[in-house]
């Protein structure tokens, strides 16, 4: 089994607007409204994978409530800690006649030292029973990184495999935490880093600097340029480039359960790349983040175009 772990959750809403205009009303339909937050979508798609999963973390009140009824109707386990503040709205708007579309995150809701040892709490009477956890999202106060960084370790010296995605500080005190994989886009590797990587040497060199870390495997994203992973002796990349491309939100949400259906079921790290690419391919279909089909998985995994080299 699989435990996702999100300490701030959204309720996900998409809109759909014929034309965007400015100083003048604009009427816009909701398409669809899903919980969401990193590690909820992760969730989400690894469900639709058919994998026995459980979404865990922080849910807040107000569109909170809307979340966890939406979660109820998709049929994907929950164990929530409730938090007094609400879960923030995260919109995508999408303009008809262009194409166009148009992301907005609030904050993630706050949480009290209360919360937080209560969550805390929680995590350790469920962790025994996963085999893996992948811990998603950020941690937007110094409290909530400390706890990421904690709740790793513990969960790692009962013998689960730890995977991270995250950014910031909670993603520097993560890697402290030595989880088996890190899972990062270009960008926050930059950002960890502190310099721009710009060629793929330099590039690789950032991914062996965090491996080197206690990280056992590194996997950074590149957008349309596919997945890069290294095992600090080989450097596999996958890329899949699709004809159409409907909507990219949560396309590395997708591709992260992808890579952790393919740990879970014991496969080699070229078939964690192939399978990660695919899954975040199939998001690249659908309008939401996480609403992957298995059976277009299936289908895209021999379109994945690997390349290695030797470290």
């Amino acid at each position: 089994m699989i435990l996702t772990v999100t300490f701030h959750p959204a309720l996900d809403r998409i809109l759909l607007v014929e034309e965007l205009r400015s100083d003048t009303v604009n009427r816009a339909r909701v398409m669809v409204e899903y919980g969401g937050g990193k590690g909820n979508n992760v969730a989400r798609a690894l469900h639709r994978l058919g994998v026995p999963v459980l979404a865990f973390g922080f849910q807040g009140s107000g569109p909170g409530l809307t979340a966890r009824r939406a979660f109820k109707r998709e049929g994907i386990p929950t164990h929530f800690v409730a938090c007094r503040h609400p879960t923030r709205i995260s919109t995508l708007l999408l303009e008809e006649t262009s194409g166009r579309s148009y992301t907005l995150y609030e904050p993630g809701q706050t949480v009290t030292l209360r919360e937080i040892q209560e969550l805390k709490t929680q995590f350790l009477q469920v962790i025994g029973g996963f085999q893996i956890a992948l811990f998603c999202g950020s941690a937007q106060t110094s409290a909530l990184a400390h706890l990421l960084a904690e709740l790793i370790t513990e969960a790692r010296q009962r013998g689960v495999v730890c995977v991270l995605d995250s950014s910031g500080q909670a993603l520097r005190e993560g890697i402290q935490a030595r989880p088996f994989m890190v899972k990062i886009n270009c960008a926050e590797l930059e950002e960890l880093v502190g310099e721009p990587l710009q060629t793929q040497e330099r590039l690789t060199e950032a991914m062996l600097w965090v491996q080197r870390q206690g990280v056992e495997v590194m996997a950074v994203t590149q957008g349309e340029d596919g997945l890069v992973v290294t095992d600090g002796k080989s450097l596999w990349r996958g890329v899949l480039r699709m004809d159409k491309v409907i909507a990219v939100m949560g396309c590395g949400d997708a591709l992260l359960a992808g890579m952790a259906y393919a740990l879970l079921n014991g496969l080699r790290l070229p078939e964690i790349v192939r399978w990660g690419v695919a899954c975040g391919a199939a998001n690249t279909q659908v309008v939401g983040a996480g609403f992957i089909n298995r059976t277009e998985v299936e289908q895209l995994l021999s379109r994945v175009q690997l390349s290695h080299r030797k470290l």
